[in-house]
């Protein structure tokens, strides 16, 4: 008779005329008080059986599961680590990149803790720099984001790319441009060899204080904070004091200031090197 079918015949005819069975499975769990209520241990043992039939059998054997390659490089610091969350809230690919290039380049390694946003921002943005991604989460990471069928795509990618391709992404020497080239068509400053001359930044300044840029502005304005000389961040203040009659201008400023101020964060976080200069206000309307 099987431990079940006795439990059954023990409460069909009463704990009185049939003792509760002493021979229990395993997964029924541990034993039972018989003596204090018998009629109690009955109803006990039948609910165990329940939930060991809900929860399966055992298995006699298990092969262990896959374990991930290990990650030499050493983690960011937890200044780094919080700037990191701050650009998740919400997740804006540019900011996103100027901190894993800075990992890249530093050798310094995302935590597992921020591996789930990143790839989810990574899969669904294509301006997510992928390379800097797969270096900022080394090997390990990179096994990590495999192990997701849905990001199957995404694991080839960083699969794709080498270790050290990263850093040299972002040592590119760029080509020479002048401040007349860059009137006549200011997306030519992406592609100028930086660090830039004194006179180029301020070139650049003057068209984001034209308005001739209109509603691109801002973006323009964002991406020339990326790439200006941080040396130059205080030509900005020259900026400052001209008139700002229109609304996107003003933007654009708070936009080229906010990204080249997160960058002196960014590089003081990785490098530990105190900022040294004061952070520009813009002024209110």
């Amino acid at each position: 008779m099987s431990e079940w079918e006795d439990v059954v015949t023990t409460g069909l005819i009463g704990t009185d005329r049939r003792p509760v069975p002493d021979a229990l499975p395993a997964s029924w769990g541990s034993s039972l008080d018989h003596v204090a209520d018998p009629a109690h241990a009955v109803l006990s043992l039948a609910a165990r059986h329940r939930a060991a039939s809900r929860a399966g059998d055992l298995l006699l054997s298990c092969p262990p599961g896959p374990v991930g390659p290990p990650n030499r490089a050493p983690l960011a610091s937890s200044a780094a680590h919080e700037i990191l969350a701050r650009l998740l809230s919400p997740p804006q690919a540019a900011p996103l990149n100027l901190w894993l290039a800075a990992a890249a380049q530093s050798g310094q390694q995302a935590s597992a803790v921020y591996w789930t946003p990143l790839a989810m921002v990574a899969a669904r943005t294509a301006e997510f720099d992928r390379t800097a991604f797969a270096a900022a989460i080394g090997d390990r990471g990179v096994w990590f984001v495999e192990q997701n069928p849905q990001w199957a795509r995404l694991a080839k990618d960083l699969r794709s790319r080498p270790p050290d391709e990263a850093a040299a992404q972002h040592r590119v020497a760029g080509v020479a441009v002048t401040e007349d080239a860059v009137r006549a068509d200011p997306e030519l400053i992406m592609d100028a060899e930086t660090p830039w001359s004194e006179q180029l930044t301020s070139t650049v300044l003057e068209i984001i204080c034209s308005g001739q840029l209109q509603q691109r502005a801002v973006r323009y304005a964002t991406a020339v904070g990326v790439r200006l000389p941080l040396e130059h961040y205080e030509l900005v203040l020259s900026a400052l004091q001209t008139p700002l009659g229109l609304g996107f201008v003003r933007e654009a400023l708070l936009a080229l200031e906010r990204t080249a101020w997160l960058r002196f964060e960014i590089r003081s976080a990785f490098t530990g090197e105190p900022i040294i200069v004061e952070r520009l206000e813009i002024p209110p309307w």
